[in-house]
């Protein structure tokens, strides 16, 4: 699993939609582990996750990224 600030800036209506859609396919195998946005300007998520699920997102949502071994 690896561990990363995943943000997204709410104005930008196709990177809300595309976290959406990320949340939806990859939620069962993820952890939010805490939220620290203010959802009026933007969201900012910890989350560990599989290593590919934050391949899938663009390299500019995906911040303080560690990865390590499962």
């Amino acid at each position: 699993m690896a561990h990363a600030d995943v943000t997204v800036t709410v104005d930008r209506e196709r990177d809300v939609v595309a976290i959406n859609a990320w949340f939806q396919r990859w939620g069962p195998r993820i952890h939010c582990a805490e939220h620290r946005g203010c959802g009026c300007c933007f969201d900012r998520w910890r989350i560990e996750a599989p290593t590919e699920a934050f391949d899938e997102l663009p390299a500019a949502m995906v911040t303080a990224r560690s990865d390590r071994a499962a």
